[in-house]
């Protein structure tokens, strides 16, 4: 197998672009029943609720990206956990804090008792369920499953490319119309994730090119048949302008980008609170405005949030780093080299 360092290319702002993108639709579909009904509304609460596939393709070319330039190996599996562990959970259980006491202190002002127990509690902690007034948790479930499935696919990837694209991802990706995403969350979405990594291959010019776009043709294809040609044609949009296009990002875009995870976690606690509280306070036709209004007062409870909490973690979980710095790359083989 040969070796290669890994590949310097700029920052990637169109991942910044679409994080922040995916958040804000997320949003729009947890807002929208302020607004009247009407186009407008459907729009919003049909296609916001998308913006979590977009975090799912994110995550499937992103961290075989970062595995890729760190020079990852098999060896590294535990550290690599630690890494992501570091870097989200602390994040995830803060917002949980925060969950809790807000719903406490709701509940009790309108004296309808406190729906958690201890044990519903640490369950959470764990990503066992989640509570009724921050529905947004269950896909962190997902997002570790893929973390402790991609240190493993990755590695797989490099050692036996031909076998992992065309044996062992349709495998899975078959098993996971069956009853064993039950069991395993990951497997209902997988076919997001790999929309991701194979763009990955792409990116950094790995495998044989035209196999890949068909590839992630045969992807998409298989989102618009399980689920609709919207949704298929929004990945394709999203994988596209991952691989495809460099943006120069700075300002207020910039910055939703970069605190995508903090909005997204607090968002529904915050801004459907806010709305709750002051939508019976409200004419009908001031609805467009509490819209808008839970939208930036979500933004700005994000900032704070990532300022205090997210970015302090972000910065601890850059420390950590794979191997030596002497350590060869083992990539992945070209198509004609693969096995």
């Amino acid at each position: 197998m040969t070796s290669t360092t890994s590949i310097q290319k700029p920052q990637l702002d169109s991942l910044v672009l679409l994080r922040g993108l995916a958040a804000i639709m997320v949003c729009f579909y947890h807002f929208t029943y302020t607004l009247p009904a009407g186009y407008v509304a459907k729009f919003f609460h049909e296609y916001g609720l998308y913006g979590v596939e977009i975090f799912f393709i994110i995550s499937g070319f992103v961290i075989p990206l970062s595995l890729f330039n760190s020079k990852y190996q098999l060896q590294d599996y535990g550290k690599f956990l630690y890494k992501r562990l570091l870097r989200l959970h602390p994040p995830y259980l803060a917002a949980l804090l925060l969950t809790l006491i807000t719903i406490f202190f709701s509940y009790r002002v309108r004296h309808v008792p406190f729906p958690e127990t201890a044990a519903s509690i640490l369950g959470y902690v764990f990503y066992q369920g989640h509570p009724a007034d921050n529905p947004v948790f269950w896909t962190l479930k997902v997002e570790a499953e893929y973390y402790l499935f991609i240190g493993l696919f990755y590695a797989a990837l490099c050692r036996a490319p031909k076998l992992t694209l065309y044996v062992l991802m349709p495998f899975l990706l078959v098993l996971g119309q069956t009853g064993a995403n039950d069991v395993v969350r990951l497997l209902e979405f997988l076919l997001f994730f790999m929309i991701g990594t194979v763009g990955f291959l792409l990116y950094v010019n790995k495998g044989n090119r035209s196999e890949n776009i068909l590839i992630i043709s045969a992807l998409l294809i298989a989102v618009a048949f399980v689920y609709n040609v919207g949704l298929a044609f929004l990945c394709c949009a999203t994988i596209v302008l991952i691989v495809g296009y460099q943006v120069r990002l700075s300002g207020l875009p910039e910055l939703i980008g970069r605190m995508s995870y903090s909005i997204y976690l607090i968002h529904f606690v915050i801004g459907v609170k806010f709305i709750n509280f002051l939508q019976h306070r409200m004419p009908l036709a001031c609805r467009p405005f509490l819209f808008t209004a839970a939208l930036l007062v979500s933004i700005g409870a994000g900032w704070i949030f990532y300022k205090l909490v997210e970015e302090r973690f972000e910065h601890l979980s850059r420390r950590i780093r794979y191997g030596t710095p002497s350590r060869t790359h083992h990539s992945i083989m070209t198509a004609s080299q693969a096995s």
